[in-house]
């Protein structure tokens, strides 16, 4: 599927100053961003621009929401997103020095392509374990037939350790007595 320039920001024509683009990612957007493991979601990008001869100054916020699955119950719930970032875009002929925070752009460039930065952001704003909140009564907002499921089927009960097996103790004490370890 194809996007256009729907990430873009023709910066050449605009005067020094600042200026204001929103840009919106929907399903489309993260079906074809696979990669970041959401189902779907809705985050608006706010990103004023600061351009002056040499130099564009860019101040993003991401907010909105992702569709993502609980790593403890296996359910869907939204993400609540978050983000802001700043990105400095200066003009030189050497392309090499860039980082994540600072892009260096050839000066007959007109246009900045932000869609991989954009998900970049976005994989940044998702945590890396995904659980469901918990509510205000301090229940959690899992599913609770799964959680029944993983109760009883996880162990914490100090008399069901397992004992090891004597051979092992054996080895232990020849590898202590040897220096071994």
């Amino acid at each position: 599927m194809k996007f256009g320039n729907q990430y873009i920001i023709p910066f050449r024509g605009l005067k020094d100053g600042e200026h204001e683009f929103e840009f919106s990612f929907d399903k489309v957007f993260f079906d074809k961003h696979e990669v970041l493991e959401v189902r779907n979601g809705r985050i608006i990008a706010s990103v004023i621009l600061n351009k002056k001869p040499q130099l564009l100054t860019l101040t993003v916020s991401l907010r909105g929401f992702l569709e993502v699955q609980c790593d403890r119950c296996l359910d869907y719930f939204d993400l609540p997103v978050d983000f802001n970032n700043k990105l400095i875009v200066k003009f030189n002929e050497n392309t090499e020095d860039c980082t994540d925070e600072i892009w260096i752009i050839h000066p007959s460039e007109n246009e900045l392509n932000l869609e991989h930065y954009f998900f970049e952001c976005i994989g940044l704003s998702i945590p890396l374990q995904r659980v469901h909140s918990q509510y205000k009564d301090g229940k959690s907002g899992c599913n609770e037939d799964m959680l029944t499921i993983i109760k009883t089927h996880s162990s914490t009960d100090e008399n069901e350790k397992e004992e090891t097996d004597p051979r092992w103790n054996k080895l232990k004490i020849f590898l202590n007595e040897n220096n071994l370890n």
